[in-house]
């Protein structure tokens, strides 16, 4: 009865033993599958030690302009325009090409008339157009009171009893002459540019050339400017002789004269002469009138 006792005993423990392990198993998988479908929580973020940099903001980047915007040119204000003054350098031909390229060394555009048939003719349309100047013809024509002291306008001028033909052909002649010539203004000739016929044929023969005409205004009776704009050929018209009196103090006044009637009328042509004293006077007045007018040459002035 003893033996019989224990054994109960015994395999009623194992049994409780048994039914413990598996109400422990069971608890297990269900904490299991419960901790599997639980999320993490975030890492809470440390706050910056008092040794620690804050992290910088980068600036913003600034917009595009749209393209057209950005291609589109600042509008500026424009520059006053200046009066134009032209200036004409005549009688080149017979002065030595010290004085010609003296002259043409002045840092400004102008314009210089050669006579044909002198002894420094070619010489001095060379210097010139190197130096970079205007280049026209001097057109020798008669004077009043030809052939008198003082009156001879030189070899093959234009002369007043000339018939037609002989006309037309001294005007080729004395452009064929001049190298470079861009165009003609007329030397003396009083007793010619007044009368429009004569003129007329003179002008004919320089438009076939293609070539612009000044009238040098040697008689206040000249028709030539005139019949040239009849004609149609560019043309522009002496205001200032520069140099009738050479003394320094005298040209500066026409000079001045020249530079208000160009402030008045917005451009003026002024003539003067290969006179040593005029390139003298010359390369004071011009450095002192910088600002005042725009330098141009009697070309573009006759367009």
């Amino acid at each position: 009865m003893a033996k019989k006792g224990r054994r109960t005993s015994t395999l009623a423990l194992v049994g409780w033993a048994v039914l413990m392990l598996g109400l422990g198993l069971g608890a297990g998988l269900m904490l299991g599958q419960q901790g599997c479908g639980r999320r993490e929580a975030p890492a809470k973020r440390e706050a910056p030690g008092p040794g620690t940099a804050k992290p910088e903001k980068k600036p913003a980047e600034p917009k595009a302009k749209p393209e057209a915007e950005a291609a589109r040119p600042r509008r500026q204000q424009p520059e006053p325009e200046l009066p134009r003054l032209a200036l004409v350098i005549d009688d080149l031909g017979y002065m030595q090409p010290e004085l010609v390229t003296r002259l043409c060394s002045l840092p400004i555009p102008f314009s210089v008339a050669v006579l044909p048939y002198q002894e420094y003719t070619k010489d001095s349309a060379e210097i010139a157009h190197r130096l970079g100047k205007e280049v026209m013809l001097h057109l020798p024509m008669e004077p009043l009171g030809y052939p008198g002291p003082g009156r001879d306008p030189g070899p093959n001028a234009i002369l007043y009893n000339l018939p037609e033909a002989e006309v037309r052909q001294r005007v080729r002649m004395a452009l064929d002459a001049i190298p470079f010539r861009a165009g003609v203004n007329n030397h003396m000739g009083s007793r010619i540019t007044p009368d429009r016929t004569r003129m007329t044929w003179v002008l004919q023969e320089i438009k076939a050339r293609k070539c612009f005409f000044v009238d040098s205004r040697t008689e206040k009776d000249s028709v030539a400017f005139d019949v040239a704009e009849e004609l149609g050929i560019h043309a522009v018209q002496r205001k200032v002789f520069l140099d009738d009196d050479k003394a320094f103090a005298e040209e500066e006044k026409q000079w001045d004269r020249a530079l208000k009637l160009a402030e008045k009328d917005g451009s003026v042509l002024i003539i003067g002469h290969i006179y040593p004293e005029t390139v003298a006077a010359l390369e004071k007045l011009v450095p002192r009138t910088k600002g005042q007018v725009r330098f141009v040459t009697a070309g573009e002035l006759a367009r």
